[in-house]
């Protein structure tokens, strides 16, 4: 009587809604829903179909009848409200559940019931006292002993950047298996200042405990940046020699790993011995391309991947757009943008948009990326203010649309320090000092502090950081005597006056009166005070790089926030323009990618 129940093992799709139904329909009829696991696979295959009303409506239904039900049915529901991201209604029969069990009913929550709660981030989101509130029910019943339990704690702590809490997790719990040491790699590689410690746990893990293909797919993400570029290579070694490099995880971290370091020749060679690229794949490809601003190499890979009939997703536009808007591809950009919405019926996002304001900008059209922002129909998120503000600064002359975007955005991030600097950027370059002073004073009121940037630079195998007011390096005498020098070497005004100095007000400098020498010792302490504050991190690490260079060490560069600096030591160029991008230049002929 109970075989129609066979088939919803097929359904895993919203195609097969029609069938869960019918078969729903059968066993009613037949009288065989009072078989409490015929009931619930019927409530199993609607979640998977995302009939979630459906599941909802006939657990109900069981839920007259407290003798039928049991903690999977209970599971089932949960789990199926947070596969398809109904989160109230999974807490909500979570605390019936809780309810139930106060009552003496035997429906106990167990280990499944809480990792399944606590796995998905996208249910508890950034509320960490609900987190918190699990993670101390798991220790009164005593289910965090379950592996499974610990592992979910693991990676929700770790998605919060809570790495120490992620650490004391796993560090308690009484057994161990490869998703709990993957857990914590992954949670490391997501915060830069944990990477260290991630190698070190991954060398721990290979002594106790083999590693997956997923943890080596978070292993070559933690090396996704220029400066670790050969610890990473060092690891694809151990990986070969394991056999793990033929799993496609594995090929598409290191299609980003190459990618990411700026190795788009590697990256291309890797993505080529893949067999069946996957969407993740071309996408992992399309970042580098993206990265670097290679809008024509970004929109050959497009077409060769829809011509070989991969259908992209929002991800593949947002970095093809990206690719566009830094090479000045404006119409092509527009164009994929139509596509994606005619063609593909995707809808866009915050950061579709964004991409399209920032390729206006670039473009000098800041009218037309108002005016495109005004006609979109999907709501706007900070991002979309904060680069037409970007826009308004890099061409200087709408200062009422650049208050007008500041305004926008911190609407929606009241504490977003960069619409304050951008916006003091921007008065102070049309010498509205008075303003500057106001807009400072104003972010000194609301406790709003600048993020501060770092740098990396990696010289003889060895990761140099530099934080942004942070001097603390073995060769800072020899780094601030280096940029004394560069001030020496600057010897009249019109070189000063090349270069750009954020904030600084000339009229210091132009506003002195009597001898020449008098006018050269201002220009002096305007240059060293100049250097030494707001070109932070940068200008320390790239004089490190000179420093060494005269050594023939290999170096490689890697800056990680926004820089608008032009200068020349020593008769050497250095530039430095975007986020999170490999700048290649050259120090005493060591060419740095």
């Amino acid at each position: 009587m109970a075989y129609p129940s066979a088939v919803l093992s097929l359904c895993l799709g919203p195609t097969f809604v029609v069938l869960s139904k019918t078969v729903h329909s059968l066993n009613l009829k037949l009288g065989t829903l009072s078989d409490i696991h015929i009931a619930t696979r019927i409530l199993g295959a609607y979640c998977k179909c995302g009939a979630v009303d459906y599941a909802c409506q006939l657990f109900d239904e069981i839920a007259l009848l407290p003798f039928l039900m049991d903690v999977m049915s209970w599971n089932t529901i949960i789990s199926g409200c947070i596969h398809n991201e109904r989160n109230v209604e999974a807490f909500s029969y979570f605390k019936h559940m809780l309810r139930n069990s106060d009552e003496g009913k035997g429906l106990v929550p167990d280990s499944y019931t809480l990792s399944s709660l606590l796995s998905s981030s996208h249910c508890l989101g950034n509320n960490v006292n609900t987190g918190k509130q699990l993670h101390g029910y798991a220790i009164k019943t005593g289910i965090i002993s379950g592996v499974s339990v610990g592992n979910a704690l693991i990676t929700l702590y770790a998605n919060w950047g809570h790495t120490s809490e992620s650490k004391l997790v796993f560090q308690s719990m009484p057994q161990l298996n490869v998703v709990s040491w993957t857990a914590l790699i992954s949670g490391y590689a997501q915060n830069i200042s944990d990477k260290e410690e991630a190698v070190q746990l991954f060398v721990q893990m290979v002594r106790e405990e083999r590693p997956n293909q997923f943890t080596w797919a978070s292993l070559f993400s933690l090396f996704a940046d220029s400066a670790w570029l050969m610890q990473g290579i060092c690891f694809i070694s151990l990986a070969l020699k394991m056999g793990f490099l033929s799993f496609l995880h594995v090929q598409n971290s290191l299609v980003g790993f190459f990618a990411d370091c700026g190795c788009l020749e590697e990256a291309k060679a890797t993505f080529d011995v893949i067999l069946a690229p996957d969407i993740v794949s071309w996408n992992s490809l399309l970042k580098g391309y993206s990265q670097l601003g290679l809008g024509d190499e970004a929109l050959h890979v497009f077409k060769e991947m829809c011509n070989k009939g991969s259908k992209p997703d929002s991800i593949t536009f947002l970095l093809v757009l990206s690719a566009c808007s830094h090479s000045g591809k404006t119409s092509h950009g527009l164009a994929l943008y139509r596509k994606m919405e005619e063609d593909y019926n995707i809808e866009p996002r915050t950061e579709h948009v964004s991409c399209i304001v920032n390729l206006l900008g670039r473009a000098g059209k800041i009218g037309e990326a108002v005016e495109f922002i005004q006609n979109v129909r999907c709501q706007l998120g900070s991002s979309v203010w904060r680069t037409l503000l970007g826009a308004c600064r890099a061409h200087g002359d709408s200062q009422e649309l650049a208050e007008m975007a500041a305004k926008e955005l911190l609407l929606l991030e009241p504490y977003d320090a960069e619409a304050f600097i951008v916006l003091s950027h921007i008065y102070a370059a049309s010498g509205r000092w008075n303003r500057v002073r106001h807009l400072r004073q104003k972010m000194k009121e609301k406790g709003v502090e600048k993020e501060p940037g770092f740098s990396l630079i990696q010289v003889n195998h060895r990761v140099h950081t530099f934080v942004a007011a942070d001097w603390a390096h073995p060769c800072i005498y020899e780094i601030v005597t280096s940029v004394i020098e560069l001030t020496n070497n600057i010897k009249d005004e019109d070189e000063f006056n090349s270069l750009d100095y954020c904030g600084v007000d000339r009229k210091r400098y132009n506003g002195q009166s009597g001898s020449a020498k008098k006018r050269r010792r201002v220009l002096r302490v305007i240059q060293v005070q100049s250097i030494l504050s707001p070109l932070e991190s940068e200008t320390r690490e790239i004089i490190l790089g000179n420093i060494s260079a005269d050594k023939g060490v290999e170096l490689k560069h890697k800056e990680t926030r926004t820089c608008l600096f032009s200068v020349s030591i020593s008769g050497l160029s250095f530039g430095c323009l975007g986020k999170s991008k490999t700048v290649g230049l050259s120090l005493s002929g060591i060419e740095l990618q």
